[in-house]
């Protein structure tokens, strides 16, 4: 078990350094694309042009504080320095930056890694020609710094930590131990392995980032094995409680925990590979707060901040260049469609995985109740038969409380039977609902998709701060199926139904009230023989008409930064109105809630009915 364990933890410090190298790289190709939108810019360029060192450090020092450059230079075509700005740790350091000039005097467009002599941290740059209509008047060099706070931006909330290398020189960590200790660092080429710095194991793995010039650094992936000895402990503790119950009970329960856990941590690695890989969509189901758990959590966040971390870059993108606008909106939907489709097909296949020990379990509890039953009237045959056992047995009796087995056992079997079948119907609806990938127009229940998607926000919808459970009233008409695309159809519900309830949430931490009779009303009817509705409103917090008339825009967000991307309702209103030729409206007042109206055509072409599909999908679960 200790090996299986270990296994997990090297596979998941493999993930990670692999999205630590990514990061890097990201960076690197971030600081490139600074400085061709510098060299870009008409007013450096007519400064380089004139060859006046004061005028060209009076133009670069606010685009410098601008974006948080530790250093910028300009080379001149025959080498010489026309101007050179430093701050931080690079101050007063010795840059070895000679071939790097080389080549921006060259006008080469690429990034690159600058070392310096003694403590000082290297540099991550990106270098590009200044060109006029005319000829190149020059090579530009923007770079920031490979210090600790940048690896502290790496590393997140993780358990994990991260030292750089310059050669042997350590340049920058997150762990402070790592600088004052001698250690032996891996090969990059060698597996994780594990090593002991000041007397804390660590699973260490090292990357290397090498620049266009040779200069190379080493990053070094610290994960403490410590959540590691804890569930270990943790597994044998339970395992020595389930053995006190003896004989085909212990045994029983051993096979299940054994899969449960060994399931949890295949869908962790699973998971791991699969960022290692570059989906960042990709999320792990945060069941429990034990070690796995805490595993699982902090996998989700590392998700999280690369995806955010994706974001925030093309927010930066958009800010450089209002010309590139049209490109970006095209992109973010791309990478929007990929995540919802790679969603649809995790939900898929949680769903398939989730089913199957499912069955294995519902299947095998009546055979667990018979052997209990039998097992049971056992014992009050031999209590009837021998009513004066042996010292020994009453004491045992007294121990196990074998009053208290025989009224709770059927008890906990009958809880787990109820279990298995709430699983089963969640199961259903995931499985409804994961159809974001299909690509035909198909005859579908439009009423199954919504009841589904209420499924998944169940939580959500259960008591939230101070206010009550929000109550959901449907009210469905006698609608026709409807030819659609059902997974992005039930896209658009998840996007209106959890804007509904943020809603209540921010009109709650807004006013700090606790909100009454809190309710989303949703009703679906037949306008006539070629077109339905379906009305969601709530009695939320509204939205002003300024804001109103912008909801359907890319990139327009009411939340505070990272809790939205501003994509939702514009993806919604693509999918109604392009993808489905319909209509969808917003009618909101202040404090007075909101309704949002969606009209769907009947009919489309080249339809495939979702029954005829169901027959057979349904003999594979």
């Amino acid at each position: 078990m200790r090996s299986s364990l270990e296994a997990s933890l090297r596979q998941e410090t493999e993930g990670f350094s692999s999205l630590v190298l990514e990061d890097l790289k990201q960076k690197q190709e971030l600081l490139r694309l600074q400085a061709r939108w510098v060299a870009d810019r008409n007013d450096v360029s007519q400064a380089t042009a004139s060859g006046k060192k004061p005028l060209l450090l009076q133009t670069l020092l606010p685009i410098q504080a601008a974006l948080q450059l530790n250093f910028i230079k300009v080379v001149a075509p025959d080498g010489s320095v026309l101007a050179e700005l430093r701050q931080g740790a690079i101050s007063q350091a010795k840059l070895q930056d000679e071939q790097v000039s080389r080549s921006a005097s060259l006008g080469l467009d690429v990034s690159d890694i600058v070392s310096t002599q003694g403590n000082a941290p290297s540099l991550l740059v990106g270098q590009i020609s200044i060109k006029s209509q005319e000829k190149v008047l020059g090579g530009l060099i923007v770079g920031t710094e490979l210090n600790d706070d940048l690896l502290k931006k790496i590393r997140g909330n993780t358990q994990m930590h991260l030292v750089a290398f310059q050669d042997s020189q350590v340049i920058a960590s997150t762990l402070a131990a790592a600088r004052n200790t001698r250690w032996q660092i891996p090969t990059p080429e060698s597996p994780p392995q594990r090593l002991n710095i000041a007397n804390q194991g660590y699973m260490v793995k090292t990357v290397i980032l090498t620049g266009v010039s040779g200069t190379a650094v080493k990053v070094v992936l610290l994960t403490s094995v410590k959540p590691l000895e804890q569930a270990e402990r943790s597994l044998w503790l339970s395992l020595a409680g389930l053995c006190l119950l003896g004989g085909a009970i212990a045994l029983i329960v051993a096979i299940w925990v054994t899969r449960w856990l060994t399931r949890r941590l295949h869908n962790l690695t699973s998971a791991t590979q699969q960022l290692a890989a570059g989906d960042f969509s990709i999320r792990i189901k945060i069941d429990s707060k034990d070690e796995v758990g805490i595993l699982a959590q902090d996998f989700n966040f590392m998700a999280e901040q690369l995806t955010a971390r994706d974001q925030q870059i093309c927010i930066q993108m958009q800010q450089l260049e209002n010309t590139l606008q049209k490109l970006r909106q095209t992109q973010a939907q791309l990478i929007q469609s990929e995540k919802m489709s790679s969603l649809g097909q995790m939900v898929a296949g949680v769903a398939h995985e989730i089913n199957n020990p499912t069955s294995f379990i519902y299947g095998n509890l009546i055979h667990i109740s018979e052997y209990t039953h039998n097992l049971l009237g056992l014992v009050q045959l031999y209590q009837q038969n021998y009513p004066n056992p042996v010292q020994a047995i009453e004491k045992e009796i007294v121990a196990i409380e074998l009053d208290f087995l025989e009224e709770d056992l059927p008890k906990l079997l009958q809880s787990m039977q109820t279990g298995c079948e709430r699983i089963h119907e969640i199961v259903l609806s995931l499985r409804n609902f994961s159809r974001l990938d299909e690509s035909d127009f198909k005859k579908v229940d439009i009423h199954s998709g919504i009841d589904s998607t209420l499924m998944i926000l169940a939580n959500r919808f259960k008591t939230q701060f101070k206010s009550q459970e929000i109550k959901v009233i449907k009210e469905y008409g006698n609608l026709p199926r409807v030819e659609c695309y059902a997974g992005q159809i039930n896209q658009v519900f998840m996007n209106i139904l959890s804007n509904a309830i943020d809603a209540f949430e921010e009109k709650e931490q807004q006013e700090n009230l606790c909100i009454l009779n809190p309710e989303i009303h949703i009703c679906t009817k037949v306008i006539n023989n070629d077109w339905i509705a379906i009305h969601i409103s709530d009695n939320g917090l509204g939205m002003s008409e300024e804001v109103r008339s912008k909801i359907f825009d890319p990139f327009f967000t009411t939340k505070q930064v990272g809790q939205g991307t501003g994509l939702g309702l514009f993806i919604s209103y693509q999918i109604i109105v392009e993808k489905h030729s319909g209509r969808i409206e917003c009618h909101s007042k202040l404090n007075e809630g909101t309704r949002c109206i969606v009209n769907i055509p009947v009919r489309q072409a080249k339809v495939i009915d979702i029954e005829d599909i169901n027959s057979v999908t349904n003999t594979r679960v």
